[in-house]
C-alpha cells in the first residue's frame, strides 16, 4: 500500500521546529490521548481537517511516553510512526473494537475525558511488520487492533455523548460513528487506512495536505501541528465543525458536487451568490417592528344656509304695425306693366324693462373640527456587526510562524526573534534555520505573510 512518503517526515519537523518538545502536544483542552510506545510519532487526523501530533518522550527505556492534547467533540483517525525518516519507518493506522466485535478506527472524546491506551507494541523495522505489510511500502495494510496486541481500548473509557455509557457498551457507541450514507471525509474508501497515506486515494490540487478535504473546508489545509485548527469560515457555534456540516462529513451540506464550496458560490469566494455572505462572516441585522397604531376621530362639519329670495317684475312689449299697401295696373294685350310699389311703414317697438330686484340673504356656515389623535410607535431597528475574517497573512503567521516566534503588537507570546516588519522573506526559509527547511509556502502565501507583517 503505497502512502505519501513524505508526510511523517515533514510532520516531524514541523513539530520540532513549532517547539512540540516531545512527550505532550500543544492545546489546553484537557481532553487527551496518552500511553507508551517503542519510540514513535503520533499523528491524529480529524473530521474537519484538524491535525495533531506529538512525539513520545525518550527516557531510555523501550516504553516511551507521549500524551496527544486531542479535540472535543470532532472525529479524528490515528495513527502512529516508527523510525521516521529512516529506511525501516513503519506507519501504523490504530483500531479498535466496539461490543460487537467490529472494528473502527474513528475516535471522538468528551471535555475533559483522559483516554489512556496502555503500551502498544508497535512493529519496529519492515521486517517485523512484513506480515501486515505485504506490498512492502512502509503502511500496515490494516489497521494495528489495540485489543489483539494487549493496549487498552478507548472507547471503555469514553462517552463522547454524555450519556453516562462508556461508548463500548452504548448501543449507539457515542453517537457519533457515520451511517452508511455518509463518507467519512479522512477515509473515503473505509479501509481504515487515512487518505493521507493511502495508496488507493488519489487527492486534488486544491487539497494541500492531502487529506481528503478541499483547502477551503480544512481547519488546518497544511496539516502544520503548531496551527490553531482553526481555519474554518463558517463555524460561528466553535464546535470544529461548519454550521451548515450537520452529518460532520466536513464538507457543506448543499455542496453536491463536493468541491468544498456552497454550490451556489460560483465565483468560490466561501460565501452564497445569493446574499453575499456565509452563516457568520458578514454582518448580521435583527429588526424588531411593532406595529403602528393610528386612532382617527371623524371631523363633522354643520352648515346651515338661508334661502335666496329674489323678486322679478315681467317685462312689458309694445308693437304698432302699419299694413302694406300694393297697386297693380291690369295687364292688357300689350302687356304692360306698372311696377309695383310697395310702401312699408317701419315697424316700431317698445319695450319697458322693469329692473330685477335680487335679495340674497348671506349663507351662514357653522363648522366643528374635533381634533385628529394620532398615535405613532417608532420602530426600532438593532444591527450587530461581526468582525471580518482575519487577513490571510494573519492565518500563515499563525499556522506556520506563531508557534516560536512573536510578531509584536500582534503577538508577544513568543520566544524565537520577533519578525514584525520583516521586510522581504527569503523564500529558502532554511537558511534562517535548518529546523525550518522542512516548511514550503506557495509564492502568493509568502506575499501574503510579508503583507501582515510589514503591517504591524
Amino acid at each position: 500500500m503505497k502512502r505519501h512518503h513524505q508526510l511523517s517526515i515533514l510532520a516531524l519537523a514541523l513539530l520540532q521546529a513549532s517547539c512540540g518538545g516531545g512527550g505532550s502536544s500543544g492545546g489546553g483542552s484537557g481532553t487527551s490521548v496518552s500511553g507508551t510506545v517503542p519510540g514513535t510519532l503520533i499523528e491524529a487526523f480529524g473530521d474537519n481537517g484538524a491535525y495533531y501530533a506529538v512525539e513520545s518522550k525518550d527516557n531510555g527505556t523501550n516504553r516511551h511516553p507521549f500524551k496527544l492534547n486531542a479535540p472535543v467533540g470532532v472525529g479524528f483517525e490515528l495513527v502512529m510512526t516508527t523510525g521516521v525518516g529512516t529506511p525501516d519507518e513503519v506507519i501504523q493506522p490504530i483500531g479498535f473494537r466496539d461490543s460487537t466485535g467490529a472494528v473502527r478506527t474513528r475516535l471522538m472524546l468528551g471535555k475533559n475525558e483522559k483516554i489512556d491506551l496502555g503500551h502498544i507494541p508497535l512493529y519496529m523495522s519492515k521486517n517485523e511488520a512484513a506480515l501486515e505489510d505485504v506490498d512492502e511500502d512502509g503502511v500496515l495494510d490494516q489497521p494495528m487492533v489495540l485489543d489483539d496486541v494487549g493496549a487498552k481500548n478507548p472507547l471503555t473509557q469514553a462517552d463522547a455523548d454524555g450519556d453516562k455509557i462508556d461508548d463500548w457498551d452504548d448501543p449507539d457507541h457515542g453517537g457519533y460513528q457515520y451511517d452508511h450514507s455518509t463518507t467519512n471525509p479522512q477515509d473515503v474508501d473505509d479501509d481504515g487506512i487515512p487518505n493521507v497515506y493511502d495508496s488507493d486515494y488519489s487527492h486534488g490540487s486544491d487539497d494541500s495536505d492531502g487529506d481528503g478535504l478541499p483547502d477551503s473546508v480544512d481547519a488546518n489545509p497544511y496539516n502544520d501541528p503548531g496551527s490553531h485548527n482553526d481555519g474554518l469560515l463558517d463555524d460561528c457555534d466553535k464546535d470544529g465543525y461548519n454550521d451548515d456540516d450537520v452529518n460532520h462529513d466536513g464538507f457543506h451540506d448543499d455542496d453536491g458536487d463536493r468541491d468544498g464550496y456552497h454550490d451556489d458560490d460560483m465565483d468560490h469566494d466561501g460565501y452564497h451568490d445569493e446574499d453575499g455572505s456565509g452563516t457568520c462572516s458578514s454582518p448580521t441585522t435583527t429588526t424588531t417592528t411593532v406595529p403602528t397604531t393610528t386612532t382617527t376621530t371623524p371631523t363633522t362639519t354643520t352648515t346651515t344656509t338661508a334661502p335666496s329670495t329674489t323678486t322679478t317684475a315681467p317685462a312689458t312689449t309694445t308693437t304698432t304695425t302699419v299694413p302694406s299697401t300694393t297697386t297693380t295696373a291690369p295687364a292688357t294685350t300689350t302687356t304692360t306693366t306698372v311696377p309695383t310699389t310697395t310702401t312699408t311703414v317701419p315697424t316700431t317697438t317698445t319695450t319697458t324693462t322693469v329692473p330685477t330686484t335680487t335679495t340674497t340673504v348671506p349663507t351662514t356656515t357653522t363648522t366643528t373640527t374635533v381634533p385628529t389623535t394620532t398615535t405613532t410607535t417608532t420602530t426600532t431597528t438593532t444591527t450587530t456587526t461581526l468582525p471580518p475574517p482575519p487577513p490571510a497573512g494573519q492565518l500563515i503567521y499563525e499556522q506556520k510562524c506563531g508557534g516560536c516566534h512573536s510578531a509584536s503588537p500582534y503577538d508577544n507570546s513568543g520566544f524565537a526573534p520577533d519578525i514584525a516588519n520583516f521586510g522581504t522573506i527569503n523564500r529558502n526559509l532554511g537558511s534562517y534555520d535548518n529546523s525550518m527547511s522542512g516548511i514550503s509556502l506557495s509564492e502568493a502565501q509568502f506575499i501574503d505573510l510579508e503583507n501582515f507583517l510589514n503591517s504591524l
